[in-house]
């Protein structure tokens, strides 16, 4: 038997868990510590390494395939292993019924709360100075031009994400009411390990989109917690997001063109 298989089988299967979840949460924090770290060009051989990855034709190809080994591929791997549960995930629950009427509801609910802060945030941007909210448009991750196609992809990649995590927390406490909230702390934590997050807090222009998804995941965790079905989840995640992109359409463009 290969070593690392006799290993293996000698950790329990909650610990195992828990090492795929830190294992998820230090890759996360080792891309997201180069990323920022090489934002610019730096001297030395890494860094002329890193620009020429920058630069090359298929770098986006290659940004895909990481992101889909991260999100989609890690959470599969601790399925095959046994670790993460089916069950856990919501990838089994046969409360279908159920499942889509009350996450419709919840999802509308939802979209009306994000729609309240952006409104409201919207509002404090018309009474900045216009350069500062031009730059807050030129400079903020928000595209007005994203298809829903790109839409499905990330959320597909985020409720997988998180689901992993709430499996893990879940299975550790045995407890799905707490074991749910703190998957999304779990989430919370990892976000804020990445410098390009903590330094968008501080702008204005960019910290609605921090707030935007922190409480979709926040959400997210609710609805899990009461319909316990991924299959659901997915579409009523791309559901708001796409709604919620049409009002950031919207909003920017009055906010570009108004006094």
């Amino acid at each position: 038997m290969d070593p690392l298989q006799s290993l293996l089988g000698l950790i329990d299967y909650k610990v195992e868990s828990a090492l795929w979840v830190s294992l998820s949460i230090g890759l996360y924090a080792l891309g997201a510590d180069i990323a920022w770290h090489y934002r610019r060009p730096r001297p030395g051989r890494i860094g002329r390494w890193a620009g020429a990855v920058k630069g090359w034709p298929y770098r986006y190809w290659l940004l895909e395939a990481i992101r889909l080994l991260y999100y989609i591929g890690i959470p599969y791997a601790a399925l095959l292993r046994g670790v993460a549960l089916p069950r856990l995930m919501g990838l089994t629950d046969p409360d279908w019924v159920k499942g889509i009427g009350l996450g419709m509801v919840l999802g509308g609910g939802t979209f009306l709360l994000l729609a309240l802060i952006w409104w409201w945030y919207a509002r404090a941007v018309a009474a900045l100075p216009l350069p500062a909210r031009e730059r807050r448009w030129a400079s903020s991750g928000f595209d007005s031009s994203a298809n829903w196609l790109t839409i499905l992809r990330e959320a597909i990649y985020l409720e997988t994400h998180w689901a992993f995590y709430r499996s893990a927390t879940i299975l550790l406490l045995d407890d799905y009411y707490v074991g749910t909230f703190l998957g999304f702390l779990l989430v919370t934590l990892e976000w804020s390990i990445n410098p390009a997050w903590r330094k968008d807090w501080s702008l204005p222009w960019r910290s609605v989109d921090i707030l935007r998804r922190w409480s979709m995941a926040f959400a997210m965790a609710i609805i899990f917690f009461l319909i316990r079905n991924l299959w659901v989840l997915v579409p009523i995640h791309w559901g708001i997001e796409m709604a919620c992109y049409r009002l950031l359409a919207v909003s920017a463009q009055r906010l570009e063109i108004g006094p």
